[in-house]
C-alpha cells in the first residue's frame, strides 16, 4: 500500500517529534494493544520508526522517496478518503451535514469569508491544545465546496478536471 493507513498515521502523528514508550503510544493513539504493537513493529521494519528497545521515534534522514510515500498527494488523498468514509459510516453520535446549496455570488463570498474564519479558529484551537490533547481525543474536521457540474464531469471522466 502506498502511504499509510489511518491507523498507521495515528501512530506516526502520536510520536511526531517525540520519543515515546509503547505505553505512551498506546495511550496517545487509543488503539488496541496488539494493533498498536503490530503497527509499531511494521513501521520499524519499513524504516519509518526506530527504537532503542524502550522508546520509539521517527527515523532521522528518511529518504525523499519515503517522505513522498508518507506525505505525498496520493498518500494524503487516500488518508482523507478513508477518514471521510469512516465519519459517514459512523454509527455513534456525530455531526455530518452534506447538502447541495444554491448560492448567489454575494452569498458565496460571505460563505468563503466564514470558512476563512473557521480555518483561523481551528489553527488557533489546535496550537493551544496540541500538547495537552492526546491523538485519540482529537477531532476530524473537514469541509469543502465544489460546483455540482464540475463534480459530475469529474465523476464521469473518472479523474481530476
Amino acid at each position: 500500500m502506498k502511504g499509510l493507513s489511518s491507523l498507521e498515521r495515528i501512530v506516526l502523528d502520536s510520536i511526531n517529534k517525540n520519543q515515546l514508550t509503547y505505553n505512551e503510544v498506546l495511550n496517545q493513539s487509543g488503539l488496541h494493544e496488539n494493533v498498536c504493537f503490530n503497527i509499531l513493529q511494521a513501521m520499524v521494519i519499513r524504516g519509518i520508526l526506530s527504537t532503542d528497545g524502550v522508546r520509539y521515534r521517527v527515523s532521522e534522514n528518511l529518504s525523499p522517496m519515503i517522505h513522498e510515500e508518507l506525505n505525498g498527494l496520493e498518500a494524503r488523498q487516500a488518508e482523507c478518503l478513508e477518514l471521510i468514509e469512516a465519519v459517514v459510516d459512523q454509527k455513534a453520535p456525530r455531526i455530518f451535514r452534506f447538502q447541495k446549496i444554491a448560492m448567489d455570488e454575494r452569498d458565496e463570498k460571505i460563505f468563503n469569508a466564514m470558512l476563512t474564519n473557521l480555518e483561523m479558529f481551528l489553527v488557533d484551537a489546535h496550537k493551544k491544545a496540541q500538547t495537552s490533547v492526546p491523538m485519540k481525543s482529537r477531532k476530524v474536521v473537514f469541509w469543502g465546496v465544489g460546483e455540482v457540474q464540475s463534480l459530475m464531469k469529474q465523476i464521469v471522466q473518472g479523474g481530476a478536471v
